[in-house]
């Protein structure tokens, strides 16, 4: 039998008359052995995935964070549970419209793996007591270019 035919076999345990397994001396494969540090190194890795930088993080990461932001705004100031969600999916929407892409919108504290502002959120109270949230984009500046004067365009005629 060839070793591709043994490599999907169950390994049966040998049980004494208690009932207890008894220990055989198992050659565990290389592969095997490649995977456990490959595991240990991804969970380092993880570990470490929110102390980069805002700009660094990926979408689902960027989505934990909005997430936890929305949750200790909404324990900061007493919001309800619909005030929290209406908030938080306001970020969702502002993320996905990459309105919070840069690191200069979202105020991202590495050490402490947290937001701790977002420029441009305003919160509103509405006539009815309830909190509203907006994203306000800055106006941004226009540029004009500046025209040619008249004698240094005569002079490259």
């Amino acid at each position: 039998m060839s070793t591709f035919g043994r490599q999907n076999k169950t390994l049966k345990k040998a049980h004494d008359l208690s009932g207890d397994i008894i220990q055989a001396s198992v050659n565990v494969p290389r592969h095997l052995e490649q995977n456990d540090s490959l595991l240990n190194f991804l969970e380092q890795d993880a570990g470490s995935a929110y102390k980069r930088q805002w700009h660094r993080l990926e979408r689902g990461l960027r989505l934990n964070r909005l997430r936890k932001f929305s949750n200790d705004e909404a324990a900061r100031l007493n919001l309800t549970e619909i005030e929290k969600t209406t908030l938080y999916n306001l970020l969702v929407k502002s993320l996905e419209k990459k309105q919070l892409n840069s690191k200069t919108a979202v105020i991202y504290d590495s050490e402490k793996e947290a937001i701790t502002e977002i420029k441009g959120l305003v919160m509103h109270r509405n006539s009815e007591g309830m909190l509203l949230f907006q994203i306000v984009d800055k106006q941004k500046g226009v540029t004009f270019r500046r025209k040619k004067s008249a004698a240094a365009a005569e002079d490259k005629e």
